[in-house]
């Protein structure tokens, strides 16, 4: 699965709300920094992280644009929206072996 395609089926599952799907793109030791928050590793916390942002049925992320860099990079342009504002986002990816190994999340 090229890296476009594992974050287009992450983007998917967070729009629909589906926590165990969602964490199902990332790799079982994967590594989610932001400017925001401290860093989650593996699945455990990231569900932990998840279950209660995703409980909210108006959060959605309309994906602004993307860039790939070789066979394992991505970098997104995103809008994350809560209902009541709007979040801009710069995040880059690195998928290995089909899986996000890595994310790292820069909140405007």
């Amino acid at each position: 699965m090229n890296p476009l395609d594992v974050f287009q089926a992450q983007v998917d599952a967070f729009n629909d709300h589906d926590v165990e799907a969602f964490v199902s793109t990332y790799a079982a030791d994967a590594v989610v920094t932001s400017t925001v928050s401290e860093p989650l590793v593996g699945h455990d916390a990231m569900r932990a992280h998840y279950t209660k942002r995703l409980a909210n049925p108006a959060l959605r992320c309309d994906v602004v644009t993307t860039s790939l860099f070789g066979d394992r990079w991505l970098v997104a342009h995103e809008l994350v929206r809560d209902g009541s504002a709007t979040t801009e986002v710069i995040a880059t990816f690195e998928v290995i072996d089909g899986r996000i190994a890595r994310a790292s999340l820069v909140v405007a």
